[in-house]
């Protein structure tokens, strides 16, 4: 089949590419609240746009929207802000934040709109693209700025948003080379927001939609807020994982309460002497491996990884951990990665800043020892 052929039974693409340009962030606000988390978008649209030597730009959606609120995000790192503000978008309404986020698109056409991988964003992402003809990429955990070469098609688009995600074991890329917006739902923990820069200057633009007629058939009838929970392992600066490497030991019996108890010892100390907050973390391996002298200890919570939780701690320690890609994808953004393993070949090893090349039940107490000694204990 030739490349012509081909195209013609695709969606027909999107027309003139070449005029959408920059790299949204949809902020999340809602009730007169602005989710902290949805600020990782910027963090995500920042590092693509000025590879593709474009401008980001922060979308909101809101009513009685603050200007403070509105200068934060230039802060935060958007060169510039596009807020709606309308009676009907105070609350969540899909057929409306669909609609105008549409004819945003419409009117200022972007290259590429990132949405948080949270309970709205991947409600509204879908959505959104549907409404707008193009493609989504959820979960994504990385991006960059690619050529991409269609073989079938027999064409190379240039400069196209290579949207990262795991597949099972693999990591794929994902490419929306004929249409626009690139639309993509970022993982959260993956992109730090911007660092804060009151300094930065930026237009703030307001758009006023047109809210369909059926939008109004939805109403809020109450609100009801549940207590914040907290979390521990993304809250932590220091977190101490531990993998199936506590049931290995090499001229002697594994003890996994042993090994969990000197993890806890390690995590303790680091947060009494050093002030930081600490948490424990474990492998999927070693939570589906529910050993039975560690029930009530290690638990599903704790779990690091592409089917757990995405951490970016200052210092990430793993401790019998192989490395599998799943549990990569999850810590690979930590600051510094203290990788403790007998094993010279593991793939942790791969993207540690320190090695460890040791049987854990011996490395851990060294480490606490050293840390003793170093104190003046």
């Amino acid at each position: 089949m030739s490349g012509s052929s081909l195209e013609s039974r695709l969606l027909p693409a999107t027309p003139d590419l070449e005029s959408y340009k920059d790299a949204w962030g949809f902020i999340e606000y809602i009730e007169g609240e602005l989710f902290e988390i949805s600020l990782e978008t910027l963090g995500a649209a920042n590092k693509v746009a000025r590879k593709a030597g474009m401008k980001v730009g922060a979308v909101i959606l809101g009513h009685k929207i603050p200007e403070e609120i509105l200068r934060e995000l230039i802060y935060r790192g958007a060169d510039y802000v596009i807020y709606a503000d309308h009676p009907e978008l105070e609350h969540y309404n899909p057929i409306a934040y669909t609609e105008v986020l549409y004819q945003m698109i419409e009117r200022y056409r972007p290259w590429a709109l990132f949405f948080m991988a949270d309970d709205l964003g991947r409600d509204l992402g879908p959505k959104v693209a549907y409404r707008a003809t193009t493609g989504m990429a959820a979960d994504c955990i990385d991006f960059d700025v690619e050529d991409f070469e269609f073989k079938l098609a027999g064409k190379t688009y240039k400069n196209l948003l290579a949207q990262i995600r795991p597949a099972a074991i693999w990591i794929a890329k994902i490419f929306t080379p004929r249409h626009r917006p690139q639309i993509s739902g970022v993982r959260p923990g993956y992109f730090k927001p911007p660092p804060r820069d009151p300094n930065r200057r930026g237009d703030i633009i307001r758009f006023d939609p047109l809210i369909p007629e059926e939008a109004k058939r939805f109403r809020v009838v109450k609100v009801e807020k549940l207590p914040e929970e907290k979390d521990p392992l993304r809250d932590a600066e220091l977190i101490v994982s531990l993998g199936m490497g506590i049931t290995r030991r090499p001229g002697g019996e594994p003890d996994p309460v042993k090994a969990f108890e000197m993890a806890k010892e390690l995590a303790e100390y680091i947060a009494k002497k050093l002030g930081v907050k600490t948490a424990l973390g474990a492998s999927r391996a070693l939570i589906h491996a529910e050993l039975k002298e560690l029930e009530g200890k290690i638990t599903h919570d704790m779990q690091v990884g592409q089917t757990g939780k995405a951490v970016s701690p200052k210092i990430y320690i793993a401790a019998g951990i192989s490395g599998a890609i799943q549990h990569k994808v999850g810590m690979q953004s930590s600051e510094n990665i203290i990788a403790i393993n007998i094993d010279p070949n593991a793939p942790i090893f791969e993207i540690a800043t320190h090695i460890i090349n040791e049987d854990l039940y011996t490395a851990i107490p060294k480490i606490i020892e050293a840390l003793k000694k170093r104190l003046g204990e």
